[in-house]
C-alpha cells in the first residue's frame, strides 16, 4: 500500500455515502491495528501505548459492519521517528471526525448514533495512544 492508498482512505472518509464512510473507517481501524502490532516491539517505542492503540482500533473495528466490497488494506511501513506515525494518527482523527458527523445526522437512530459515538471515542483514543508511541 502506498501513500496514495492512505489518501484514498482519507478522501473516502469525507464521502456522503454512509456505507463508504463506514467501510473506510473499518479499513483504517483494521490497518492501524496491524500497524500497531508490528511496531510494538520497535526499539525506542512505547510498547504499552502501541498495544493500547491496537486494542482500541480492534475494538472500534469490531463494532462496525464489515465492508461489503473491497480487499483488506495493509499499511505501508511508517517512516522512522515520530513523524512516521503522523499520517496514521491523522487518519484515526479523521475517522473520529467522520463518525461524529454520521452520528449527528438526522437519519441516524439512537442505537446507531450511540454505536458510532463509541467507535469515534475508540478511534480518538487510539490516535492519542499512537501519537505517544514514538514520543510525539
Amino acid at each position: 500500500m502506498s501513500a496514495s492508498a492512505l489518501l484514498r482512505l482519507d478522501t473516502q472518509l469525507d464521502s456522503k455515502d454512509v456505507a463508504a464512510v463506514l467501510a473506510a473507517a473499518w479499513d483504517v481501524l483494521s490497518m492501524t491495528t496491524g500497524l500497531c502490532d508490528s511496531i510494538t516491539a520497535e526499539e525506542d517505542s512505547d510498547e504499552l501505548q502501541a498495544m493500547i492503540a491496537a486494542q482500541k482500533c480492534s475494538e472500534g473495528r469490531d463494532r462496525l459492519p464489515l465492508p461489503e466490497t473491497g480487499r483488506p488494506v495493509t499499511a505501508p511501513p511508517p517512516e522512522p521517528g515520530p513523524a512516521g506515525l503522523i499520517p496514521y494518527v491523522r487518519l484515526l482523527e479523521h475517522v473520529s471526525d467522520s463518525l461524529t458527523r454520521l452520528s449527528a445526522a438526522e437519519t441516524a437512530d439512537e442505537g446507531t448514533s450511540r454505536a458510532l459515538s463509541q467507535v469515534k471515542d475508540l478511534a480518538s483514543g487510539a490516535a492519542m495512544a499512537l501519537a505517544a508511541v514514538r514520543g510525539q
